[in-house]
């Protein structure tokens, strides 16, 4: 935005995901990247090499830095510390999903973002994608009708390193946190009851709770059915996609596909960072919350549950608890 001050902010983390936010980060006209966080020396030596400030630490980063926020993206189960320590800097952050591997991360990483008055926005980058916003407007309107089913598909292109793997949490927590999400914020509802099943054989021996894909029915309590397929390896580049049936309308959303995947991807998370700058600058928070973190790790866990144990599972949405 010519004539506007840039806002500050800094990368933690620049491995696999930190990698897409820093491109996404320096390609918004309203941000300017002061300094990345990353362990890894030959990483830090390269991003060097390209003209960035690289810190080993995040108390490197704190002792130099004049930032007005922070976007974390270490691994997963990093994030619970990470976001403690710079809410008690007082430091605002935007935590890339699902904010560490269990419900209690997220609870805890939310009561220390609160103590602190600080924000803490969650990477559900979805909420950024305008073929979504625009599902989500339709059906907030009554355009579709009374919702029936609501199909979500997440199928990436490639397995991930086993290295990520150990820190991801499981493929109920890796993937299926952003179709949890996606559901609760396209239909405003919350999840009742889930189950879930491997589809197919992995690609070696895996705990049950992280097969390479499975397959969870759900019902919401608006009494939707929701069906969502989560798979690492397809023969296409990564690719999501939505489809809603309802008493007056059908909607198919490939919103992620073939070749125009990676430019979704990016633009989305440039805007989303956009957003966060915006909010930092008093606007308001436009993207997902800390509760919405909690949330979605709550059904991750009991989606887990399920695949673990072969069981369907339920609860009240008003009641954490499964009954």
């Amino acid at each position: 935005m010519p004539g506007s001050t840039l806002t500050r902010i800094a990368l933690v983390g620049a491995g696999r995901m930190g990698q897409v936010h820093l491109a996404a980060l320096q390609s918004s006209d309203e941000i300017t990247v002061v300094a990345v966080v990353e362990p890894l020396a030959l990483t830090r030596e390269r991003l060097q090499a390209e003209g960035l400030v690289v810190h080993e630490s995040v108390q490197e980063l704190l002792d130099s830095a004049s930032l007005d926020g922070v976007l974390i993206a270490a691994p997963t189960d990093q994030h619970p510390e990470l976001i403690a320590t710079f809410a008690a800097a007082g430091i605002p952050m935007l935590c890339e999903k699902p904010v560490g591997v269990r419900t209690e991360d997220a609870e805890r990483a939310t009561r220390a973002a609160a103590r602190a008055g600080v924000l803490l926005q969650v990477g559900y980058w979805r909420r950024f994608v305008p073929e979504l916003r625009q599902l989500r407007e339709q059906i907030a309107a009554g355009e579709l009708g009374q919702i029936s089913l609501l199909a979500c598909m997440q199928w990436d292109s490639e397995l991930p390193s086993e290295q990520f793997r150990s820190h991801s949490g499981g493929i109920m927590v890796d993937m299926g946190v952003h179709e949890f999400d996606q559901v609760r914020w396209l239909l405003g509802e919350e999840f009742e009851s889930i189950a879930a099943v491997p589809a197919g054989p992995s690609t070696q021996p895996r705990p049950a709770t992280d097969p390479d894909s499975a397959v969870l029915l759900a019902t919401t309590s608006g009494g939707a059915a929701v069906t969502i397929s989560l798979g690492r390896q397809f023969p296409h580049p990564d690719s999501c996609w939505v489809e809603v049936w309802g008493s007056r309308g059908y909607a198919r959303i490939p919103f992620m596909w073939d070749t125009e995947a990676d430019e979704v991807f990016q633009v989305s998370m440039r805007r989303q960072a956009e957003a966060f700058a915006r909010a930092l600058r008093g606007g308001v928070c436009e993207g997902a919350q800390a509760d919405d973190a909690i949330a979605a790790q709550l059904v991750a866990a009991r989606a887990a549950e399920a695949l673990g144990s072969g069981m369907r599972r339920h609860w009240c949405h008003a009641d954490p608890h499964p009954l």
